[in-house]
C-alpha cells in the first residue's frame, strides 16, 4: 500500500528519563507517566517498536510522530522544549518522521522554530490549542519554511465535560474547532499561506459550523473584522486527518476541505484512534511531511 499515517504519538525517551529522575515535575507510577493530573499509560506510547509493527501491519512507508498533548506544557518554556526535541531527534528514522515541539507562548518560539527547521530532522511542528493571540512572529517563520503544522487539541477547561468521557468525546472536537476559528478569523491562513496546517480528528466541529462562521461575517457581528478570505476558501487551505469514525462526516470533510486534503491519521496508540488506515488517503502525506532542511532567520 505505502503512504504515511500523519497522526501517531510516542513519548520521547528523554521525557521518560526525566520522569524516572523526578525532573520537570514528572513521575512514573504503576506503569504510567504522571504529568500533573494526567496519566499516560506507558506500554505502546513508550515503545517505538510497537509503532513500527503498526506500520508494517498496515503496509505503510512510515508514520509521523508527535508527542501526546499532555506533553505540550506551554508553561514550561524553552528548557522543556529542548528536552522534548532531543528525544524526538532520537526517535527519528526513515520510517518515523517527527514533528518538533515549540515553546509556543515563549518569546523564543520563533527562533526555536527557525533553528529546528534547518536541522533536516523535523518534518514540521505539532501545536496544541492555547490562545493563538500574538503569534504572528511564529507564523512568519512557519510560513517562510512552508511547515507542515499539525494542530492537536489540548485539554478543555470546561468542567461540565468531566462526565461520560466528554473531555475527549466533545472537548477535543471543540478545542480543534476553536483553534481553526482563531486561524480563520485572525486571517492567519490568508496572511500566511505557506503554512500547511493540518487539523486532527477531521477538524473537530469545524466543518459543521463553517456556514455559521460565514453568516457571522456577512452580518458584521460584534468583534468580527472580515478576513481576506471567505470561510469556505480559508478552510480549503487546511488539511485534516480522516479520524471521524463516520462515513457521512468523512463525506462532509471532502466537501468542506477538499477530498485531496483529507489525510490518513490513526491517533495510534490511543483507544479513540482507528483500527486501520485508508490506503487512498495515506499516499498524500509523503511530500507534505518530508523533513525540513531550510535555513531561516526569525525576525
Amino acid at each position: 500500500m505505502g503512504g504515511w499515517d500523519i497522526h501517531t504519538h510516542l513519548i520521547p525517551p528523554t521525557v521518560l528519563s526525566a520522569a524516572y529522575k523526578g525532573e520537570f515535575g514528572l513521575a512514573v507510577d504503576s506503569g504510567s507517566l504522571v504529568v500533573g493530573e494526567e496519566r499516560l499509560p506507558l506500554k505502546r506510547l513508550a515503545d517505538p517498536a510497537a509503532l513500527l509493527h503498526w506500520i508494517d501491519e498496515q503496509d505503510l512507508d512510515g508514520a509521523v510522530v508527535s508527542v501526546p498533548p499532555a506533553l505540550f506544557r506551554y508553561d514550561a518554556g524553552v528548557e522543556w522544549a529542548e528536552l522534548v526535541n532531543q528525544g524526538l531527534r532520537e526517535l527519528a528514522t526513515p520510517q518515523l518522521r517527527v514533528l518538533g515541539h515549540l515553546p509556543l507562548l515563549d518569546p523564543e518560539a520563533p527562533s526555536v522554530a527557525a533553528s529546528l527547521a534547518g536541522e533536516g530532522v523535523f518534518s514540521g511542528f505539532a501545536l496544541g490549542t492555547p490562545s493563538y493571540a500574538g503569534l504572528d512572529p511564529v507564523w512568519r517563520v512557519l510560513d517562510e519554511i512552508e511547515a507542515f503544522t499539525l494542530v492537536h487539541p489540548g485539554h478543555s477547561d470546561d468542567e461540565r465535560l468531566q462526565s461520560f468521557y466528554l473531555t475527549n468525546l466533545l472537548g477535543n472536537p471543540y478545542e480543534t474547532g476553536l483553534a481553526a476559528a482563531s486561524l480563520v478569523f485572525a486571517d492567519v491562513v490568508g496572511r500566511f499561506p505557506g503554512i500547511r496546517f493540518c487539523l486532527c480528528h477531521g477538524g473537530g466541529v469545524t466543518a459543521a459550523v463553517a456556514g455559521r462562521w460565514q453568516r457571522g461575517i456577512d452580518q458584521a457581528r460584534p468583534g468580527i473584522v472580515a478576513p481576506s478570505l471567505p470561510v469556505a476558501d480559508a478552510l480549503r487551505r487546511f488539511y485534516v486527518d480522516d479520524l471521524v469514525h463516520d462515513e457521512g462526516v468523512l463525506e462532509l470533510l471532502g466537501k468542506t476541505f477538499g477530498a485531496e486534503r483529507v489525510l490518513a491519521g490513526s491517533d495510534w496508540p490511543f483507544p479513540m484512534g482507528s483500527d486501520a488506515i485508508a490506503a487512498a488517503r495515506a499516499t498524500a502525506a509523503d511530500e507534505l511531511t518530508r523533513p525540513l532542511a531550510r535555513e531561516v532567520v526569525a525576525s
